[in-house]
């Protein structure tokens, strides 16, 4: 992963190369700005999900479908989906 930011000696971080980040009379964009924003879509995509499992889930057990390979896939996957979110959180990045 191509890194844009350095870390200061007070643990503070700055942009490494100026070229990464420009700004004009609408806002800051460039190289930067559009790799926080695919951070951002991912975890909000990362939530949606997970909350479309949660509702899928729900209808399979209401329909006595737990031991389904469908009901499995899904829960394996709200799993994987609520750790990532998990480290995420401990990382101080949501």
């Amino acid at each position: 992963m191509e890194r844009f930011t350095i870390r200061w000696s007070d643990g503070g971080f700055m942009i490494a190369d100026e070229t990464k980040v420009q700004h004009d009379a609408r806002g800051y964009y460039g190289d930067a700005i559009d790799k926080l924003a695919k951070f951002e879509n991912l975890c909000d995509d990362l939530r949606a999900k997970q909350a479309a499992i949660s509702k899928e889930l729900e209808s399979l057990r209401s329909d006595g479908k737990t031991h389904s390979a469908k009901f499995r896939q899904l829960l394996g996957n709200k799993i994987t989906n609520s750790h990532v979110l998990t480290l995420l959180e401990s990382s101080g990045l949501l």
